[in-house]
């Protein structure tokens, strides 16, 4: 058998609330060199994720939606709903207003292969380990790197 996430993940977790200003997670993913981070209620439950994509996109200008007139009349060739997340996106202030809900999780007894799969199929900084809906570790790309320096195979 494999090689499963319970044995790289980390279980010294660093979390941040929907309330944590961009500029204060900024700094805590520079300075703890993290790609993301879980992003948890109150209480700790966990609500998703944050990442370094989310900060990068929320640098990115507004896209103004292109429009012909045909008749006197304006017809946006994009959805309006497109425009209203960018606007939303490029105001946003905190933690809350960019972070993922939908983010992928994975369990503690998944096999690495999974966690391969899951940041191979996109904009994943960090995959959140859930067990019985509760956060108890996160797989970063970094563990899986760490794996293959120290000459470990990431799928056995």
């Amino acid at each position: 058998m494999g090689k499963i996430v319970r044995e790289i993940m980390v279980t010294d977790i660093v979390t941040v609330k929907k309330g944590t200003s961009l500029r204060e997670l900024a700094n805590i993913l520079t300075s703890r060199h993290f790609g993301g981070a879980p992003v948890v209620d109150e209480s700790g439950r966990f609500l998703g994720v944050v990442g370094q994509h989310d900060l990068i996109r929320h640098e990115k200008p507004l896209h103004i939606p292109t429009v012909v007139t045909l008749f006197d009349s304006w017809i946006p060739l994009e959805l309006p709903s497109s425009f209203k997340k960018d606007l939303e996106r490029i105001s946003a202030t905190s933690v809350g207003d960019l972070y993922n809900p939908k983010a992928p999780t994975i369990g503690p007894d998944a096999p690495i292969r999974e966690a391969v799969r899951l940041f191979q199929l996109g904009n994943v900084d960090i995959l959140p380990v859930l067990e019985s809906g509760r956060l108890v570790g996160v797989v970063g790309r970094e563990d899986l790197v760490h794996l293959l320096v120290t000459g470990d195979d990431l799928i056995d």
